[in-house]
């Protein structure tokens, strides 16, 4: 991670590039959330130009579960059962929750606006969540234009794990002769996938006299990696802030929960006066073989 900051009284430049986060442990959080049969999809182009006042908004939630979404919390488990070469194995699944929130208002006045934004909604394929805006604005007499960006992501997973059991052989055996063995099979529980809960938030706020400014914005929950991305670029005269908090908890353990790792980050930059702005924020969380 990069980061330059100058900020002055009557001008600033903020350069901020390659805020990239990437969480590590036992097992990297976090679980893809399985989607529904039933998948949709939204497509919206918005294309403003405009002398005078402008107001846009939009906003957009996904939640799902992989079981019961009415049912949460708490997260329930999926198990499964069945017996291969007199083995019988015990398999329960956590179920896993994951949220999409986005909210976007634009308000120009007194001034020429340009408009252009395009979002995609697709419940079923990553990314879920692939919004791009373009912004331009020239002020009129005493004009100003307001816009302000919000993306969240949380994904919460319930632990996955195995049991199996010999029913025949070595367990059969004295206890010395089955730890010789390399081929033992002996009775024994163990944890596939730990617990994990993890929630990025992403914000972005101008209030500016004069723009040229862009973002983009990406987030999947319902495949690995899960992620969030998140781009600002800004050239003009006025106000900008861009922020983002990140928070994670991951688990360790083989027979009952425990608490494995924490993570916490937050962010902030500032721009005021005639500010060049630049900065790139990217989640994602994997699951380590």
């Amino acid at each position: 991670m990069r980061k330059k900051e100058t900020i002055g009284l009557i001008s600033a430049a903020v350069i901020a590039m390659a805020l990239m986060i990437a969480f590590s442990g036992v097992a990297l959080a976090s679980q893809p959330v399985k989607p529904t049969k039933e998948t949709e999809t939204i497509d919206i182009t918005t294309d403003i130009t405009c002398s005078g006042t402008v107001v846009e908004s939009q906003g957009f939630s996904l939640e799902s579960s992989s079981i019961d979404l009415l049912d949460n919390p708490p997260l329930g488990t999926t198990e499964y059962k069945f017996t291969f070469v007199n083995t019988t194995y015990d398999k329960k699944i956590g179920e896993v929750y994951g949220k999409i929130k986005y909210d976007e208002k634009m308000i120009g006045s007194n001034g020429t606006t340009n408009f252009d934004k395009c979002l995609g909604v697709d419940t079923g394929s990553t990314p879920n969540l692939d919004v791009h805006t373009q912004i331009g604005y020239t002020q009129g007499a005493l004009g100003s234009l307001s816009h302000d960006e919000q993306v969240g992501m949380k994904a919460v997973a319930a632990r996955t794990y195995n049991k199996k059991t010999s029913t025949i052989g070595w367990p059969a055996l004295e206890p010395w002769k089955q730890y010789l063995c390399p081929f033992r099979d002996e009775k024994k529980e163990y944890e596939k996938i730990p617990a994990s809960c993890e929630e990025v938030n992403v914000y972005s706020k101008m209030v500016v006299t004069d723009v040229q400014a862009e973002t983009d914005t990406k987030v999947g929950i319902t495949k690995a990696p899960v992620n969030a991305n998140y781009d600002v670029t800004m050239t003009g005269t006025g106000l900008v802030a861009v922020g983002v908090g990140v928070y994670v908890e991951d688990g360790r353990s083989h027979s009952k929960d425990t608490l494995g790792s924490r993570l916490m980050y937050k962010d902030k930059s500032i721009g005021y006066g005639n500010v060049t702005f630049d900065k790139k924020i990217g989640y994602e969380s994997v699951i380590k073989p």
